[in-house]
């Protein structure tokens, strides 16, 4: 009779801790996915403001596009475009969603630089 109830127990105590790193698994996962998805807006921005007529506002609504088609996996997602003669900058930021409220969120930031396209005389 000694042990009568030691199962209840273990069970209150390893549940918890389970579902804890369960749940924290998946929300890894979903900051990999985020990260994943950041960079491919960066690169599709990149890829439409380097190009030899290109600018910013279309490179930022390509961006925002790609982020808007994932079906808001980044929270509060920006997209900054600066593009000088040589060079294209285009940074994602933003939050993961979170699975559980109340967890703090995890920051996502993808940064793509690159080449503009030019004429360059012979």
């Amino acid at each position: 009779m000694g042990e009568r109830g030691s199962v209840t127990l273990e069970n209150i105590i390893i549940w918890p801790v389970v579902m804890v790193f369960m749940f924290g698994f998946f929300q890894f996962a979903l900051w990999l996915h985020a990260r994943d998805l950041a960079h491919g807006a960066a690169t599709s921005a990149y890829y439409e403001a380097r190009l030899y007529d290109g600018n910013i506002p279309d490179a930022q609504a390509v961006g925002r596009a790609v982020l808007e088609a994932s079906g808001g996996t980044i929270e509060g997602a920006n997209v900054v475009v600066t593009k000088n003669v040589t060079t294209v900058t285009v940074t994602v930021t933003g939050n993961t969603a979170l699975i559980v409220p109340g967890w703090p969120g995890s920051g996502v930031s993808e940064t793509v630089t690159g080449p503009v396209e030019r004429f360059v005389a012979p």
